[in-house]
């Protein structure tokens, strides 16, 4: 569902603010996503971001060098980088550019334009990232603690600049100044850690691509601790911040069964596609997760009566689903949700706490056939409710009906396989369905349609029971939860 009255009001925006013609381009305003049209460009390839930055904590002030290498297949006159904070200066190719910021974006216009190759553009800046409001949202988070910068759908514009949407994604290259006493983490493996008489220094770099919205940075006052797995083929990144007292030994009991739940995972969708791994909890992220690329953030409240491995496997299953294979535009979340939510379930079942047939029973009669919960449908969910408990609980209700469809060997033939054929790539939900149908010889679309579109509680198909007199322990942990990994 495109937001046609927001699409028009940035590009006559663009036009007033810059002057130029040819800011009345849809290309240079957005990739058109059917729920955020004026993300990212379709002009250029971002393909990697060198960043310098310096946060004071005590003022949330943040000072940036970006280093960006950029492509483009045919020759443009401008290029529009999602961003927020004031540019100082823009160099492109090795001449100043006068920088011309629009809600949201910066606008780099060379005299020559942009020719057909490969370009280089710094980017220095400074602001407050917690002052900053992109087209209503709000993503950075400064507290006494320190600063957080992880949320979805968008975080990334409001500290650094870049191309905003999950199909275009890039490496980084991250060196982050800090005061002293503070760490600062962030995708990827840490390559270097300098500390002064005032600040601590770290380096993070990326090896394969990252969707911006899920490059996340976390500054607090933390317990980092390293080591390697695979005999040093992958770096295990784990940390606890300071403030997480109460919860902290199960908090720590739940983030060590990463590696286990990695395990399990491989076995199902084929090999761990990054490079490093762990997971980092902290108070400043409530009663939210996310599935920041390589070691996701968790709320400390997740961990506030009991070990929560289920969290672990839903944010690691992402890793497959979601990470290596972003969307191609955001009303394809149940391919992220849906699944990851349903891959959690089946690690209930392999821990004994609840069949995926019983938390199917279970979720299915949690809310009665006429309340609103069966009005929003997890394959379209629109962009007010993208994250809503639907995507995950109806989404994973759509994965479990597709299973008992089409039978365990096609179903798990068919995630290998598109997390094969789409590694460090993107893919739509059409595009999946396809997938499916090749591998099931089923008619996929007709079986899904109710589950992943319609606006009503569907009839379970023959083969699937909603019928359960048993409450699994994990569900008892969602109920208990509220739920919480569906508010991010």
């Amino acid at each position: 569902m495109t937001d046609q009255t927001e699409f028009d009001r940035v590009l006559a925006e663009a036009a007033r603010h810059a002057g130029s013609s040819l800011l009345a381009g849809s290309d240079l305003a957005g990739v058109g996503d059917p729920y955020f049209p004026v993300d990212g460009s379709d002009l250029f390839t971002l393909t990697h971001h060198a960043l310098e930055v310096d946060f004071d904590v005590a003022s949330g002030v943040l000072q940036g060098l970006a280093r960006l290498e950029i492509a483009v297949s045919v020759d443009v006159p401008a290029i529009a980088l999602d961003f927020g904070l004031p540019a100082r200066e823009v160099v492109v190719d090795g001449s100043t550019v006068a920088p011309k910021a629009l809600p949201g974006k910066l606008v780099v216009e060379p005299g020559t334009g942009f020719g057909a190759g490969r370009h280089h553009v710094e980017i220095a800046y400074a602001g407050s990232p917690g002052e900053v409001e992109i087209r209503g949202e709000r993503s950075w988070l400064n507290t006494p603690l320190g600063a957080l910068a992880a949320r979805e759908p968008h975080a990334a514009a409001f500290w650094f600049p870049t191309n905003d949407h999950p199909s275009r994604k890039g490496t980084y290259d991250l060196t982050i100044t800090v005061p002293r006493g503070f760490v600062a983490i962030a995708p990827g493996r840490l390559v270097e850690h300098s500390r002064t008489s005032q600040v601590d220094r770290f380096r993070w770099v990326t090896a394969e691509p990252v969707a911006s919205y899920l490059y996340s940075l976390l500054i607090d006052r933390m317990r980092i601790e390293l080591d390697t797995l695979d005999d040093g083929g992958l770096q295990w990144v784990s940390a606890y911040g300071d403030g997480v007292t109460e919860h902290a030994p199960m908090a720590r009991a739940s983030i060590e069964t990463t590696p286990a739940v990695r395990a399990w995972l491989e076995t199902l969708l084929g090999p761990y596609p990054f490079d490093a791994i762990g997971g980092v909890v902290t108070r400043m992220a409530g009663p939210h997760a996310l599935e920041t690329q390589t070691h996701p953030i968790y709320g400390d409240r997740f961990f506030g009566q009991s070990l929560d491995s289920y969290v672990v496997a839903h944010e690691m299953a992402h890793h497959w689903f979601g990470n290596s294979v972003s969307l191609s535009a955001w009303n394809d979340i149940w391919l992220s949700e849906g699944i990851a939510t349903y891959l959690s379930w089946m690690w209930s079942e392999e821990n004994d706490e609840g069949t995926t047939d019983e938390l199917f029973g279970s979720f299915y009669q949690l809310r009665a056939a006429d309340t609103d919960y069966w009005r929003v449908p997890p394959g379209d969910p629109s962009p007010a409710h993208l994250l809503s408990t639907q995507v995950y609980e109806r989404g994973a209700m759509a994965a479990h009906v597709l299973r008992r469809s089409i039978g365990d060997d096609a179903f798990f033939n068919c995630l290998r396989t598109w997390c094969d054929a789409h590694r460090h790539h993107h893919g739509s939900l059409q595009q999946f369905l396809a997938t499916v149908a090749s591998a099931g010889g089923a008619d996929v679309a007709a079986l899904l349609r109710p589950w992943l579109f319609a606006r009503r509680c569907p009839d379970p198909p023959p083969g699937v029971s909603a019928r359960t007199h048993v409450e699994p322990p994990s569900l008892r942990f969602i109920r208990r939860t509220g739920d919480p990994q569906s508010q991010k």
